[in-house]
C-alpha cells in the first residue's frame, strides 16, 4: 500500500513538473460528444477551446527565442556524415502564438472536417479542435496549428515550448535530423 501511495505521489508530482503550473486544468473528459449530435457537439468542441484558451492566455503572443545548444546528423558539401554538436540554421528566431476564433473554429466544425467522437486529442487529423496557430520568423515552413500554446508540429519538425520558457525544436529533412535546446522570452 505504501509503495502504490508512493508511486501515485511521484507520478504527481512528475506531472506537475512536466506540464509547469499554467498547464491546461481543462480535461477533455469533462466535454462529452455525442453520435448524431452535431450542434451539441460543436457547442462542446467550443467550450473546451474556451476553458484551454482563458488558461493559456498569457502565452499567445510574439516570443523571441535564443538557441543554446544543437546536435544532430547533417549530410556536408561532399555528402559525408557529420554528426555532434552542430551549427542550427537560425540561432535566433522569432515565434508567434496566435488564438484561433469561437467563428473560425465553428466554420470549420461545421465544414466536413467535422470532430471526432469520444476524442479530443485527435486534433493532428481535424482543424475543428485547434485553438492555435504558430508563424516562425525566418519562416521554418507550415506548422499545423494546436489545441495548447506548448505544442506544434508540420511535416518534418516538432516545437514544444515549456511552462519554464525553454524550448526543444526536432527538426528531420533527408541528410539532416536535429535537435536545438533554447529559451524564449515573451515580447508582448
Amino acid at each position: 500500500m505504501k509503495s502504490m501511495f508512493r508511486t501515485l505521489a511521484l507520478s504527481t508530482t512528475c506531472f506537475l513538473f512536466a506540464t509547469g503550473s499554467s498547464h491546461a486544468i481543462c480535461h477533455d473528459t469533462a466535454f462529452k460528444l455525442e453520435k448524431d449530435k452535431k450542434e451539441k457537439n460543436i457547442d462542446q468542441i467550443l467550450a473546451y477551446g474556451q476553458c484551454v484558451k482563458a488558461e493559456q492566455r498569457v502565452r499567445v503572443g510574439k516570443w523571441a527565442c535564443q538557441v543554446g545548444r544543437t546536435a544532430g546528423m547533417q549530410l556536408d558539401e561532399q555528402r559525408r556524415v557529420i554528426s555532434d554538436r552542430v551549427s542550427p540554421a537560425n540561432e535566433k528566431f522569432f515565434v508567434t502564438i496566435k488564438e484561433i476564433s469561437d467563428a473560425e473554429k465553428r466554420i470549420r466544425c461545421d465544414a466536413s472536417e467535422y470532430g471526432l467522437i469520444d476524442n479530443l486529442d485527435g486534433y493532428h487529423a481535424n482543424r475543428c479542435l485547434i485553438n492555435y496557430d504558430v508563424e516562425f520568423s525566418p519562416s521554418m515552413g507550415k506548422f499545423l496549428g494546436s489545441t495548447d500554446t506548448y505544442n506544434f508540429q508540420s511535416e518534418h519538425a516538432k516545437f514544444t515550448l515549456y511552462g519554464t520558457n525553454h524550448f526543444s525544436l526536432f527538426e528531420g529533412e533527408t541528410g539532416n535530423f536535429l535537435v536545438s535546446l533554447g529559451v524564449c522570452e515573451k515580447l508582448n
